[in-house]
């Protein structure tokens, strides 16, 4: 293998396949809880402290950054919450103004006060950096990449909470009552699904950027839920369909074009994206037995 392709291209196939794996492991839990837009909501509240973080600590470490960016996403998580609470507004309206809110405000303290002297700018928000990760010397951990790290160590938490709390949580999502009735609070487990999906948020957005990292999100769990009722099966799946995909789509967006003829390669986040939506298409219509084809049956004709 070329050295190109060992510190470009292969430990960004890594972002795209650990983003999409712990995409569609917190994914499949907002689905089942109808709180999918929560993840958009929160993606776009990152911008604002990231800026912050920059103007204030002048550095772009991963440390700096990762901690604006989660501060910013709690502080959204908790005025929404706070807003629902105190309002007669539904969860939907609130999520669209403390979304078009931060991210309007994380805008402007990119072009007012960072201008592009860093590669923090409104393109990397909206559309991420994944085809910028680099790997000096592929193999040594001195030289991993930050959001390689990053990410390993988000989805091992994940995995493991996950697999800790899963009895937990199959009780908080089909019976909410019988889960309060244990001694349990609503509350805890609310606290740990924006928690998680925060630092899902945090983690994906060198991948994806702000405005795609719903794909990753929401497609690979939906196109499961169009195969099983089951949820160890719609959420093992969903991680490893949200890893493919983003792994996937890398290479469609940097060979693809190539491949047909064209001098440049695309937006790595925007195949992704697109990857994910034709596939969530395709099991739209072909799923055996939530699909479109799969449920249309022939009207029988009566016997005589």
């Amino acid at each position: 293998m070329s050295d190109i392709f060992l510190s470009i291209d292969l430990p960004a196939i890594f972002v795209g396949a650990l983003s999409g794996l712990s995409g569609g492991l917190i994914g499949s839990v907002l689905l089942f809880k109808k709180q999918a837009m929560m993840a958009d909501a929160l993606s776009h509240s990152i911008l604002p402290g990231i800026a912050l973080a920059y103007i204030i600590t002048g550095s772009i470490s991963a440390i700096a950054l990762f901690s604006g960016a989660f501060v910013s996403c709690l502080l959204a998580a908790l005025c929404i919450i706070f807003i629902q609470s105190s309002t007669i507004l539904d969860k939907g309206s609130i999520m669209g103004v403390v979304l078009t809110s931060m991210f309007a405000l994380g805008v402007i303290l990119l072009e007012l006060y960072i201008g592009g002297r860093v590669h923090l700018d409104t393109e990397h928000a909206l559309y991420g950096a994944i085809e910028l990760t680099y790997w000096k010397e592929f193999g040594s951990w001195a030289t991993l990449p930050d959001n390689i790290l990053n990410l390993c160590i988000v989805n091992a938490l994940l995995i493991s909470t996950i697999i800790y709390l899963y009895k937990y949580i199959l009780l908080y999502l089909y019976d909410p009552v019988f889960y309060k009735n244990l001694g349990f609070h609503p509350l805890w487990m609310d606290t740990f699904i924006i928690i998680a999906t925060a630092s899902v948020v945090v983690v994906c957005f060198d991948a994806v950027g702000s405005i795609l990292v719903l794909a990753l999100f929401i497609c690979p769990a939906a196109s499961v839920r169009m195969f099983t009722d089951q949820f160890k099966n719609q959420i093992i799946y969903s991680g490893v369909l949200g890893a493919l995909t983003g792994a996937a789509g890398y290479c469609i967006g940097a060979w693809g074009p190539l491949f047909l003829g064209f001098e440049n390669s695309i937006s790595a986040a925007g195949s992704i994206a697109v990857l994910s939506g034709f596939i969530m298409f395709l099991s739209i219509i072909f799923a055996p037995k939530y699909g479109l084809l799969g449920s249309y049956k022939k009207p029988q004709m009566k016997k005589a």
